[in-house]
């Protein structure tokens, strides 16, 4: 929350507002991520990834942030091994965001 609260203020309207809208954008984008994961789609995933990697960034899933860059970089080289393999722990991260988020 640190991070979040440094970019848009301690407003907790504003907090709640930014964190909702982060986990609509999220839960659309991992839908995405998980299609093109399964359907050996590399060049989607990688933009998929993306997508999702500054808005974690900037919610303070930093973590969720380094995972989302690591699949945009596989999936510009169409490393479709390193997606699946990577894929796995960025279920279990974002479900550890989404459980952290689940108060807000």
């Amino acid at each position: 929350m640190n991070v979040l609260q440094a970019l848009i203020g301690d407003d907790e309207a504003t907090l709640r507002e930014f964190l909702h809208d982060f986990r609509v954008s999220a839960t659309k984008i991992t839908a995405e991520l998980r299609a093109a994961c399964s359907a050996g789609q590399a060049t989607v995933a990688g933009v998929a990834a993306h997508k999702l990697k500054s808005s974690a960034r900037s919610v303070g899933a930093l973590a969720l942030g380094e995972l989302c860059e690591e699949m945009e970089q596989a999936g510009k080289v169409g490393d479709t091994e390193a997606l699946a393999a990577l894929l796995l722990r960025f279920e279990q991260e974002m479900a550890g965001v989404e459980h952290y988020l689940e108060d807000y």
